[in-house]
């Protein structure tokens, strides 16, 4: 019987050890993961959430601004974002309500490393057109 309990308990860790992902203790961000952070549904349903969530500013489009902004941003370990900031911008108007976007999604399936979550960078071009 004893040979049972050893065994069944080294099978029992061996299943839990390699099914499980856990939270990286570490601050640091992590540019390279072995899995990307992705938003809930993947980029369909990022583009369709930008859509439904864009309010093209008044100025902007009375100014006639348009163009595509990049935004960067931190997905952190339990999925949500921080540090959003535009690295190319189009005008502040439009900038700003990119960021204001963008801090407002949902929280992501954080990024993998060596099989624990970590903090990685995420960068997406928002384009913004007037027809």
């Amino acid at each position: 019987m004893k040979h049972f309990t050893l065994f069944f308990l080294s099978i029992t860790f061996l299943l839990t050890s390699c099914g499980t992902i856990k939270v990286s203790n570490s601050d640091a961000i992590v540019e390279y993961p072995d899995v990307e952070a992705q938003y809930p549904g993947g980029a369909k349903a990022m583009s369709k959430y930008l859509a439904n969530n864009i309010k093209y500013p008044e100025i902007a489009m009375e100014l006639g601004d348009q163009g595509r902004v990049f935004v960067e941003f931190v997905i952190e370990k339990d999925g949500s974002i921080s540090n959003v900031r535009v690295l190319r911008g189009v005008s502040n108007e439009i900038d700003a309500e990119s960021v204001r976007v963008v801090s407002n999604m949902k929280n992501w399936t954080p990024a993998i490393y060596k099989r624990k979550y970590v903090r990685a960078r995420a960068r997406i071009p928002i384009n913004y057109i007037l027809e």
